[in-house]
């Protein structure tokens, strides 16, 4: 048992640093967003496509590895968490090095969700700018009146393509 901890740990370890990877990734698609660098945004997301293959393999492994485990274990493969393991490991040596793993990878997908998180929020701010500006052309061409914000008050545009406030 002491070696499939082992392995699980490197497993979780390797995980770790391909989420890490991804963690600078989503540091770096940040800035590309803000700065509407479209190519630069393009290879960032093949190289994350890479990443995320990696760690799939490295997933199927994981899931073989704890199916074996729950065998040995005698526990159910779908309800074999991380947190059950340490349990069950209590007072031998495997425990804080499964416990230390556990943290690491939590530590890092915590922080990449935020990130991504920020990231979705800059795209969702660009893609409202960018139909405001559409909205605001069309009116100056006598379509549609522009409007902005969903859920917000309308803006419109008089004649001559300026703001209308009083409205």
């Amino acid at each position: 048992m002491a070696g499939m901890m082992d392995q699980l740990v490197e497993i979780l370890d390797e995980q770790t640093k391909r989420y890490e990877e991804l963690l600078g990734l989503s540091l770096e698609k940040r800035d590309v967003i803000i700065n509407n660098d479209v190519e630069t945004l393009q290879k960032i997301n093949h190289l994350e496509n890479l990443v995320i293959s990696q760690n799939q393999k490295l997933e199927k492994k994981r899931q073989a590895l704890v199916a074996d485990m729950a065998l040995v274990l005698g526990q159910k493969e779908n309800e074999l968490t991380l947190t059950l393991m340490i349990e069950l490991m209590e007072g031998k040596a495997e425990q804080s090095s499964l416990m230390e793993a556990r943290d690491r990878i939590k530590s890092v997908l915590d922080e990449l969700h935020e990130v991504n998180q920020q990231n979705g929020q800059l795209v969702q701010n660009a893609l409202e700018y960018i139909e405001f500006s559409t909205n605001l052309m069309r009116s100056s061409t006598g379509q549609q009146p522009a409007t902005y914000f969903p859920g917000s008050d309308d803006i419109y545009l008089d004649e001559t393509g300026y703001i209308d406030t009083k409205n």
